[in-house]
């Protein structure tokens, strides 16, 4: 099966190419890294010279601990030749994996419009289950409006849905007590903690900018 090393071997061509790539594990992500996680992530396969790429993006709100793939589509082998289609992006062929470098790169400006929380939310409803789920989408639906500081919205969606309810209790018993409240700070320092944590869980502590959330921006 493809290794990480196998991965970074074949990436190298395009981050030596581009300074605003930087390949960590399976993953390459445009830096700096502020409060999204863009770029594509290099997945295995059950034949072990073929890679399947995908792009990747999320927020590092609410935390993770565990890598997760980001969401996005793969780059299907069925748009790219007759040859990928019928043997996938194989790492022992040179030339299948310049063509996937290019479209890696040409992905890009893509990946870069997606720039503000509400274009993370925009691109993430774009997408259809399975690709995302809809508790996925409620949960954002959520803690997008709170980073925003526009805490009424987030309030009422959360007393609405039990599920989300429950499930931001686990990240932080003290989330909703402070929406309640409508402490800046506190909700500020929860969502900066979680961010903490994802950063630490990708190793990418180097290409970080910790970036005040748009409520810290706010007068009052």
């Amino acid at each position: 099966m493809t290794t990480i090393k196998d991965v970074r071997d074949a990436m190298r061509p395009l981050i030596q190419r581009r300074n605003d790539l930087i390949s960590t594990g399976r993953f390459v992500f445009i830096k700096p890294v502020q409060h999204l996680l863009r770029g594509v992530y290099i997945g295995s396969s059950i034949d072990p010279s073929v890679f399947v790429p995908k792009i990747s993006v999320q927020l590092l709100v609410p935390k993770t601990e565990i890598r997760a793939l980001g969401w996005g589509l793969r780059f299907s082998q069925a748009n790219y030749g007759e040859y990928i289609r019928k043997s996938g992006w194989t790492m022992n062929k040179p030339d299948i994996i310049a063509q996937m470098l290019d479209i890696i790169e040409g992905a890009l400006p893509e990946l870069y419009a997606i720039a503000s929380l509400d274009d993370y939310f925009a691109f993430l409803s774009a997408m259809t289950v399975p690709e995302v789920s809809s508790t996925t989408i409620e949960l954002f639906e959520v803690l997008i409006p709170a980073m925003k500081g526009e805490f009424d919205i987030a309030l009422s969606l959360l007393q609405k849905n039990r599920s989300v309810a429950e499930h931001v209790d686990r990240l932080s018993p003290e989330f909703y007590p402070a929406l309640l409240a409508g402490d800046r700070v506190e909700i500020a320092r929860i969502l900066h903690e979680w961010e903490a944590i994802s950063v630490k869980t990708y190793k990418i502590e180097k290409i970080w900018e910790r970036t005040p959330f748009p409520l810290e921006l706010q007068d009052g």
